[in-house]
């Protein structure tokens, strides 16, 4: 994962926010026109993506995934979470192959 996000960061897609934990890294997934932004943490990305954590390719972040959440286990795709539009962009500018 980190070189993924290597490659957010320096296509402007990371930056520092402020949460209960403290600072931590936050991905831009979206800015609309009205100027807020949609953004998901870090630690969230790896929850629900971890299980591609040593291959995040389009195609692998694109299929499904198995992940925890409190006690309850969860497989979803990308789409279905609603970060699949988020992958198609990255790989339309290059950060996702």
């Amino acid at each position: 994962m980190k070189q993924l996000y290597l490659s957010l960061k320096e296509a402007g897609l990371m930056f520092k926010g402020h949460t209960e934990q403290g600072e931590v890294d936050f991905i831009l997934c979206e800015t609309y026109e009205n100027g807020t932004t949609a953004s998901v943490d870090v630690n969230t990305f790896e929850t629900l993506f971890g299980d591609v954590e040593g291959n995040p390719t389009y195609e692998a972040l694109s299929g499904s995934h198995t992940f925890k959440l409190e006690a309850t286990q969860y497989t979803m795709t990308a789409e279905e979470m609603g970060y699949q539009k988020y992958f198609d962009q990255w790989k339309e500018q290059g950060i996702l192959n």
